[in-house]
């Protein structure tokens, strides 16, 4: 407490003295020094008693009056076993006291914390991918970034030479494992004949030793060391045996006649690994084979593998990066104008940090996350928790009146401030502990769905992370503490009395801090709401945009083995027959592929320019008319004396300067499959005539633009045929498919049937945005039903406090509608600032997401008016029930009440 003196000459100088003067000197020492100036005013003159005071205030500042005094009280008082119980008693009495506001709480922090734990674990898992590795800080990927001047490739493939020799010649370098894949084929048990189709994937003997794969039988420090070796998961193993107990045992894959040796079982991976192999053979397997041997012996250029390296515990890996540099450019030299440079990605950034990395032709990995919308989840968690504590804050200021007679008491009654905050922040705690256990409890039932839903593997339990339950503890602790901070600073502030001559906490500041908490509150629903409705809208028109060719009902079968490729046109002119088979044709790849779909170099012949890059798709002459595109000019292919024809999109003939196809001559002399630019399969340039153009139709996700595409026949020297697309009626596809597989199986008896519908496949480009649309709008609901918990507890308060008004006002001849009005606009206000607000911020943060999109909608004005209007509605209605409740009260009985 301050001792200012009207009459001091200094008033400034008080105040600095009651700063600096110990708490129980300070009223004796200042009533001292005040005394003495009025007794020399009147004895020696103001002049010489101003100056005097001077002297006498300088004279007190000295340590001995500075210096604090220990608390009178000791500390374990507070937090005695006796102190906690009257705490807890306090609160129980409190929170059974005055139920709706309790519930209203406990129902708010239920559904903010529950909210806030299933994100979470969702994060969670994503942030830990592929940390179940011992060694997982010290494995890194290599990556290749290659530079000329028609292509910019960032790949997570690299040459047999560079991962051999690293482990040689680069100290530190631990060792380092490879890994390659390509195509599939059947895997079958020679036993019981039973079999499926398979992706090969080879992996030298060093790959089990660096990752930690948990197995379930076998050694897995040998298992890839012998010829003819073969680890398999246990999801392979059930298939195959009905068991895990494998080992020793003999497994074919159709395109080796070499018996394979199963050497370990592994678990099946997580959900959380960037690994989803299900079968790796050793390396070793083919040291027999001349042509592998030949083509790795002077491999420093290829992207044939994915190389992994572990470093030394004290090793850099920028310095590491650096060297394999050194080393690929001492060992080759790269065509002039060709910048090629290594870096080192952590194995642990591989999931969420590897969005411009292209997996090359290897094909490893289980797909990629996003960073930014790690990023965005964990804001919309943080918010829903947070919208939860200020609801707390906003009810329990409100409700500060009823209890001012109870802390007026405790106050007069020597308690000090510290008791009260601990009492206010113990209730805090306490229902946030309730709310908690609640949110267990919900979060388990909902996990199932969630799951399915997600496609991971997360659980809240006595098994799950200690990190989990360390990072929840935490959270649950400072949403107590957060929550019931404020009310407990406020309610314990006021003096004694104030507190038991007014029975009122009156305090305009605090009305206005709660008005900007619903503010608060409200903006970000609407921010949510109005972010739900463009992610709707463009998954939508992502869905339904026309891409140039008429997906539905193509049903696509692969092509699988050399008999079928060879027999592609007898196997055509069988499934032709079928009745419910519109009309069918064969393809190298199909749009919305998910495997790598080849580029190559092209230019018109005869100019020297830089080669152009385009897409390519082998077809034949019955694909315009099975996926329906358009031909602009010129013609279809006529058959197979069209093998050196080509067509062109709308895209490409524009890249190569060309109106109308005419036979204008074109020169292709290499192509990628995802790596670097090679010769083709004969060595030479392949050499076409444009005969028609097509319009352009989208063949990737509509995040791409419409890029070049080189439409060449079925037999060209790019790339084989892969697969049979047939357009059917729709009717009884079971029996449809049936027939496929027995024209199929006519050419080759050991062919599997695999096929998808390519409407399927497409949509299976935006999966993650279905999800992350479904997640948003269950938490937009989640904000808005939270915020109108509140609004519904505010307005309760509101119309307690004002019954004497309202009945004042009804004697008077108000009508409902205008006590409903009166009630409900202050309310209606704050929701309309909150829109206010709202609407630049959401228009910003769409438009940044939007963005990722080459094709997308545009943001129009009516969005924002609904969200708005919807936010309106819904919070007039949560007013008007307590509004209407107040307005129908009987006059007379609230006037006798008060």
């Amino acid at each position: 407490m301050k001792f200012p003196n009207p009459l001091s000459p200094f008033p400034w100088l008080d105040d600095l003295l009651n700063r600096l003067l110990a708490p129980h000197l300070r009223e004796e020492i200042m009533g001292d020094l005040h005394e003495r100036y009025q007794r020399r005013t009147q004895r020696l003159g103001e002049s010489n008693a101003r100056q005097r005071y001077w002297r006498d205030a300088l004279a007190y500042v000295r340590w001995s009056n500075i210096k604090r005094q220990s608390n009178p009280y000791p500390t374990t008082y507070t937090y005695s076993p006796t102190m906690i119980r009257n705490y807890f008693k306090i609160a129980f009495r409190t929170l059974t006291r005055h139920k709706l506001y309790t519930a209203l709480n406990v129902a708010g922090l239920t559904f903010g914390i529950t909210c806030f734990l299933i994100i979470g674990l969702y994060l969670f898992d994503e942030l830990t991918f592929d940390q179940q590795h011992r060694n997982a800080s010290r494995i890194y990927r290599v990556i290749e970034h290659k530079k000329t001047k028609t292509d910019d490739l960032t790949i997570a493939a690299v040459s047999y030479k560079l991962a051999e020799e690293s482990k040689k010649s680069i100290p530190e370098i631990e060792t380092t494992a490879r890994m390659t894949s390509f195509g599939r084929d059947n895997l079958s048990n020679p036993e019981t004949k039973d079999k499926f189709h398979l992706t090969i994937n080879l992996a030298d003997e060093n790959f089990m030793k660096i990752f930690d794969f948990e197995t379930i039988a076998g050694e897995k420090q040998t298992a890839l060391k012998e010829p003819n070796s073969i680890v398999i998961t246990e999801k392979i193993a059930q298939k195959l045996f009905n068991n895990t107990e494998v080992v020793g045992k003999i497994l074919r894959f159709d395109f080796t006649e070499k018996p394979l040796k199963i050497t370990a079982v592994i678990k099946n991976h997580p959900s959380n690994s960037s690994f989803d192999f299900e079968s790796l053979l050793s390396e070793s397997t083919f040291n027999d084979d001349a042509e592998f041997q030949q083509s790795n012996a002077s491999d420093w250029s290829s992207h044939n593998y994915t190389v992994y390296a572990l470093l030394k515990k004290s090793a850099q890996s920028q310095l590491v990066g650096t060297k394999i540099n050194a080393l690929v450019q001492a060992n080759y030299k790269f065509e002039t104008g060709t910048t090629v440079g290594y870096l080192l990605q952590p194995l642990t950034d591989m999931r969420l940090h590897s969005d411009h990395i292209a997996t090359g032709s290897t094909n490893v990995g289980s797909g990629k996350g996003s960073i930014l919308y790690i990023k965005i989840f964990g804001i919309v968690a943080l918010f829903v928790l947070l919208i939860a504590c200020i609801n707390y804050m906003n009810l329990t200021t409100a409700r500060a009146t009823n209890r001012s007679k109870e802390i007026g008491v405790r106050k007069a009654n020597g308690a000090f401030r510290s008791h009260l905050i601990n009492q206010f922040l113990f209730e805090s705690l306490l229902v946030t502990l309730l709310s908690f256990v609640l949110s267990i409890g919900f979060v388990n039932l909902l996990l199932p769905s969630f799951n399915a839903f997600t496609e991971k593997q997360l659980s809240l339990g006595f098994h799950s992370d200690y990190r989990i339950w360390l990072y929840t503890t935490i959270a649950v602790v400072l949403t107590g503490l957060i929550s019931g901070s404020y009310p407990a600073f406020l309610l314990s502030r006021f003096s004694p009395l104030a507190l038991l001559k007014t029975l009122k906490l009156q305090n305009q500041g605090d009305l206005s801090l709660r008005k900007g908490l619903v503010v608060f509150q409200f903006t970000i629903s609407v921010v949510m709401i109005i972010g739900t409705i463009v992610l709707f809208r463009q998954i939508q028109y992502v869905s339904n945009k026309d891409l140039g060719f008429s997906k539905e009902l193509l049903l696509v079968v692969d092509i699988n083995s050399g008999d079928v490729r060879k027999n592609a046109q007898t196997i055509k002119n069988e499934i032709s027959k079928i009745a419910t088979v519109k009309n069918i044709s064969v393809t190298t790849r199909v749009p919305g592929e998910w495997k790598n779909i080849p580029t190559i170099k092209i230019r018109p012949e005869g100019n020297t320019d830089e080669h152009s890059i385009s897409y390519l798709l082998g077809v034949d002459e019955h694909f315009t008319n099975t996926f329906e595109v358009k031909l602009v000019n010129g013609r279809n292919f006529a058959g197979t004396d069209d093998s050196t024809s080509i067509l062109l999109n709308e895209t490409a003939a524009s890249m190569l300067k060309i109106k109308e196809a005419a036979g204008q001559l074109v020169e292709i002399p290499e192509r990628s499959m995802g790596g670097s630019y090679s010769p083709l399969r004969n060595g030479q340039t392949f050499r076409a005539r444009v005969v028609g153009i097509v319009k352009d139709f989208h063949f990737q996700s509509l995040r791409e633009k419409i890029a070049p595409m080189v439409l060449a026949y079925q037999n060209n020297p790019v790339h084989s045929i892969d697969y049979f697309t047939s357009r059917i009626t729709g009717n009884d596809v079971p029996n449809t498919l049936a027939k496929i597989n027995e024209a199929l199986i006519k050419i080759d008896p050991a062919h599997l049937l695999e096929y998808h519908f390519l409407d399927e496949q497409l949509a299976r480009f935006y999966a993650d945005d279905h999800r992350r649309e479904t997640m948003l709008i269950w938490a937009a609901l989640a904000t808005i039903f939270i915020a109108c918990l509140g609004l519904f507890g505010l307005a309760t308060y509101t119309a307690e406090q004002r019954v004497k008004e309202i009945g004042v006002r009804k004697v008077l001849g108000a009508s409902v509608f205008s006590l409903t009005t009166l009630l409900s606009k202050d309310f209606l206000k704050l929701v309309l600032i909150a829109n206010g607000i709202a609407f630049p911020l959401a228009w910003w943060a769409t438009q940044q997401w939007l963005e990722e999109f080459a094709y997308h909608i545009n943001v129009e004005w009516w969005v924002f008016v609904v969200a708005g209007a919807s936010a309106m509605f819904i919070a007039l209605l949560t007013i008007s029930y307590q509004a209407i409740k107040a307005a129908l009260m009987n006059p007379v009985k609230s006037l006798k009440t008060e």
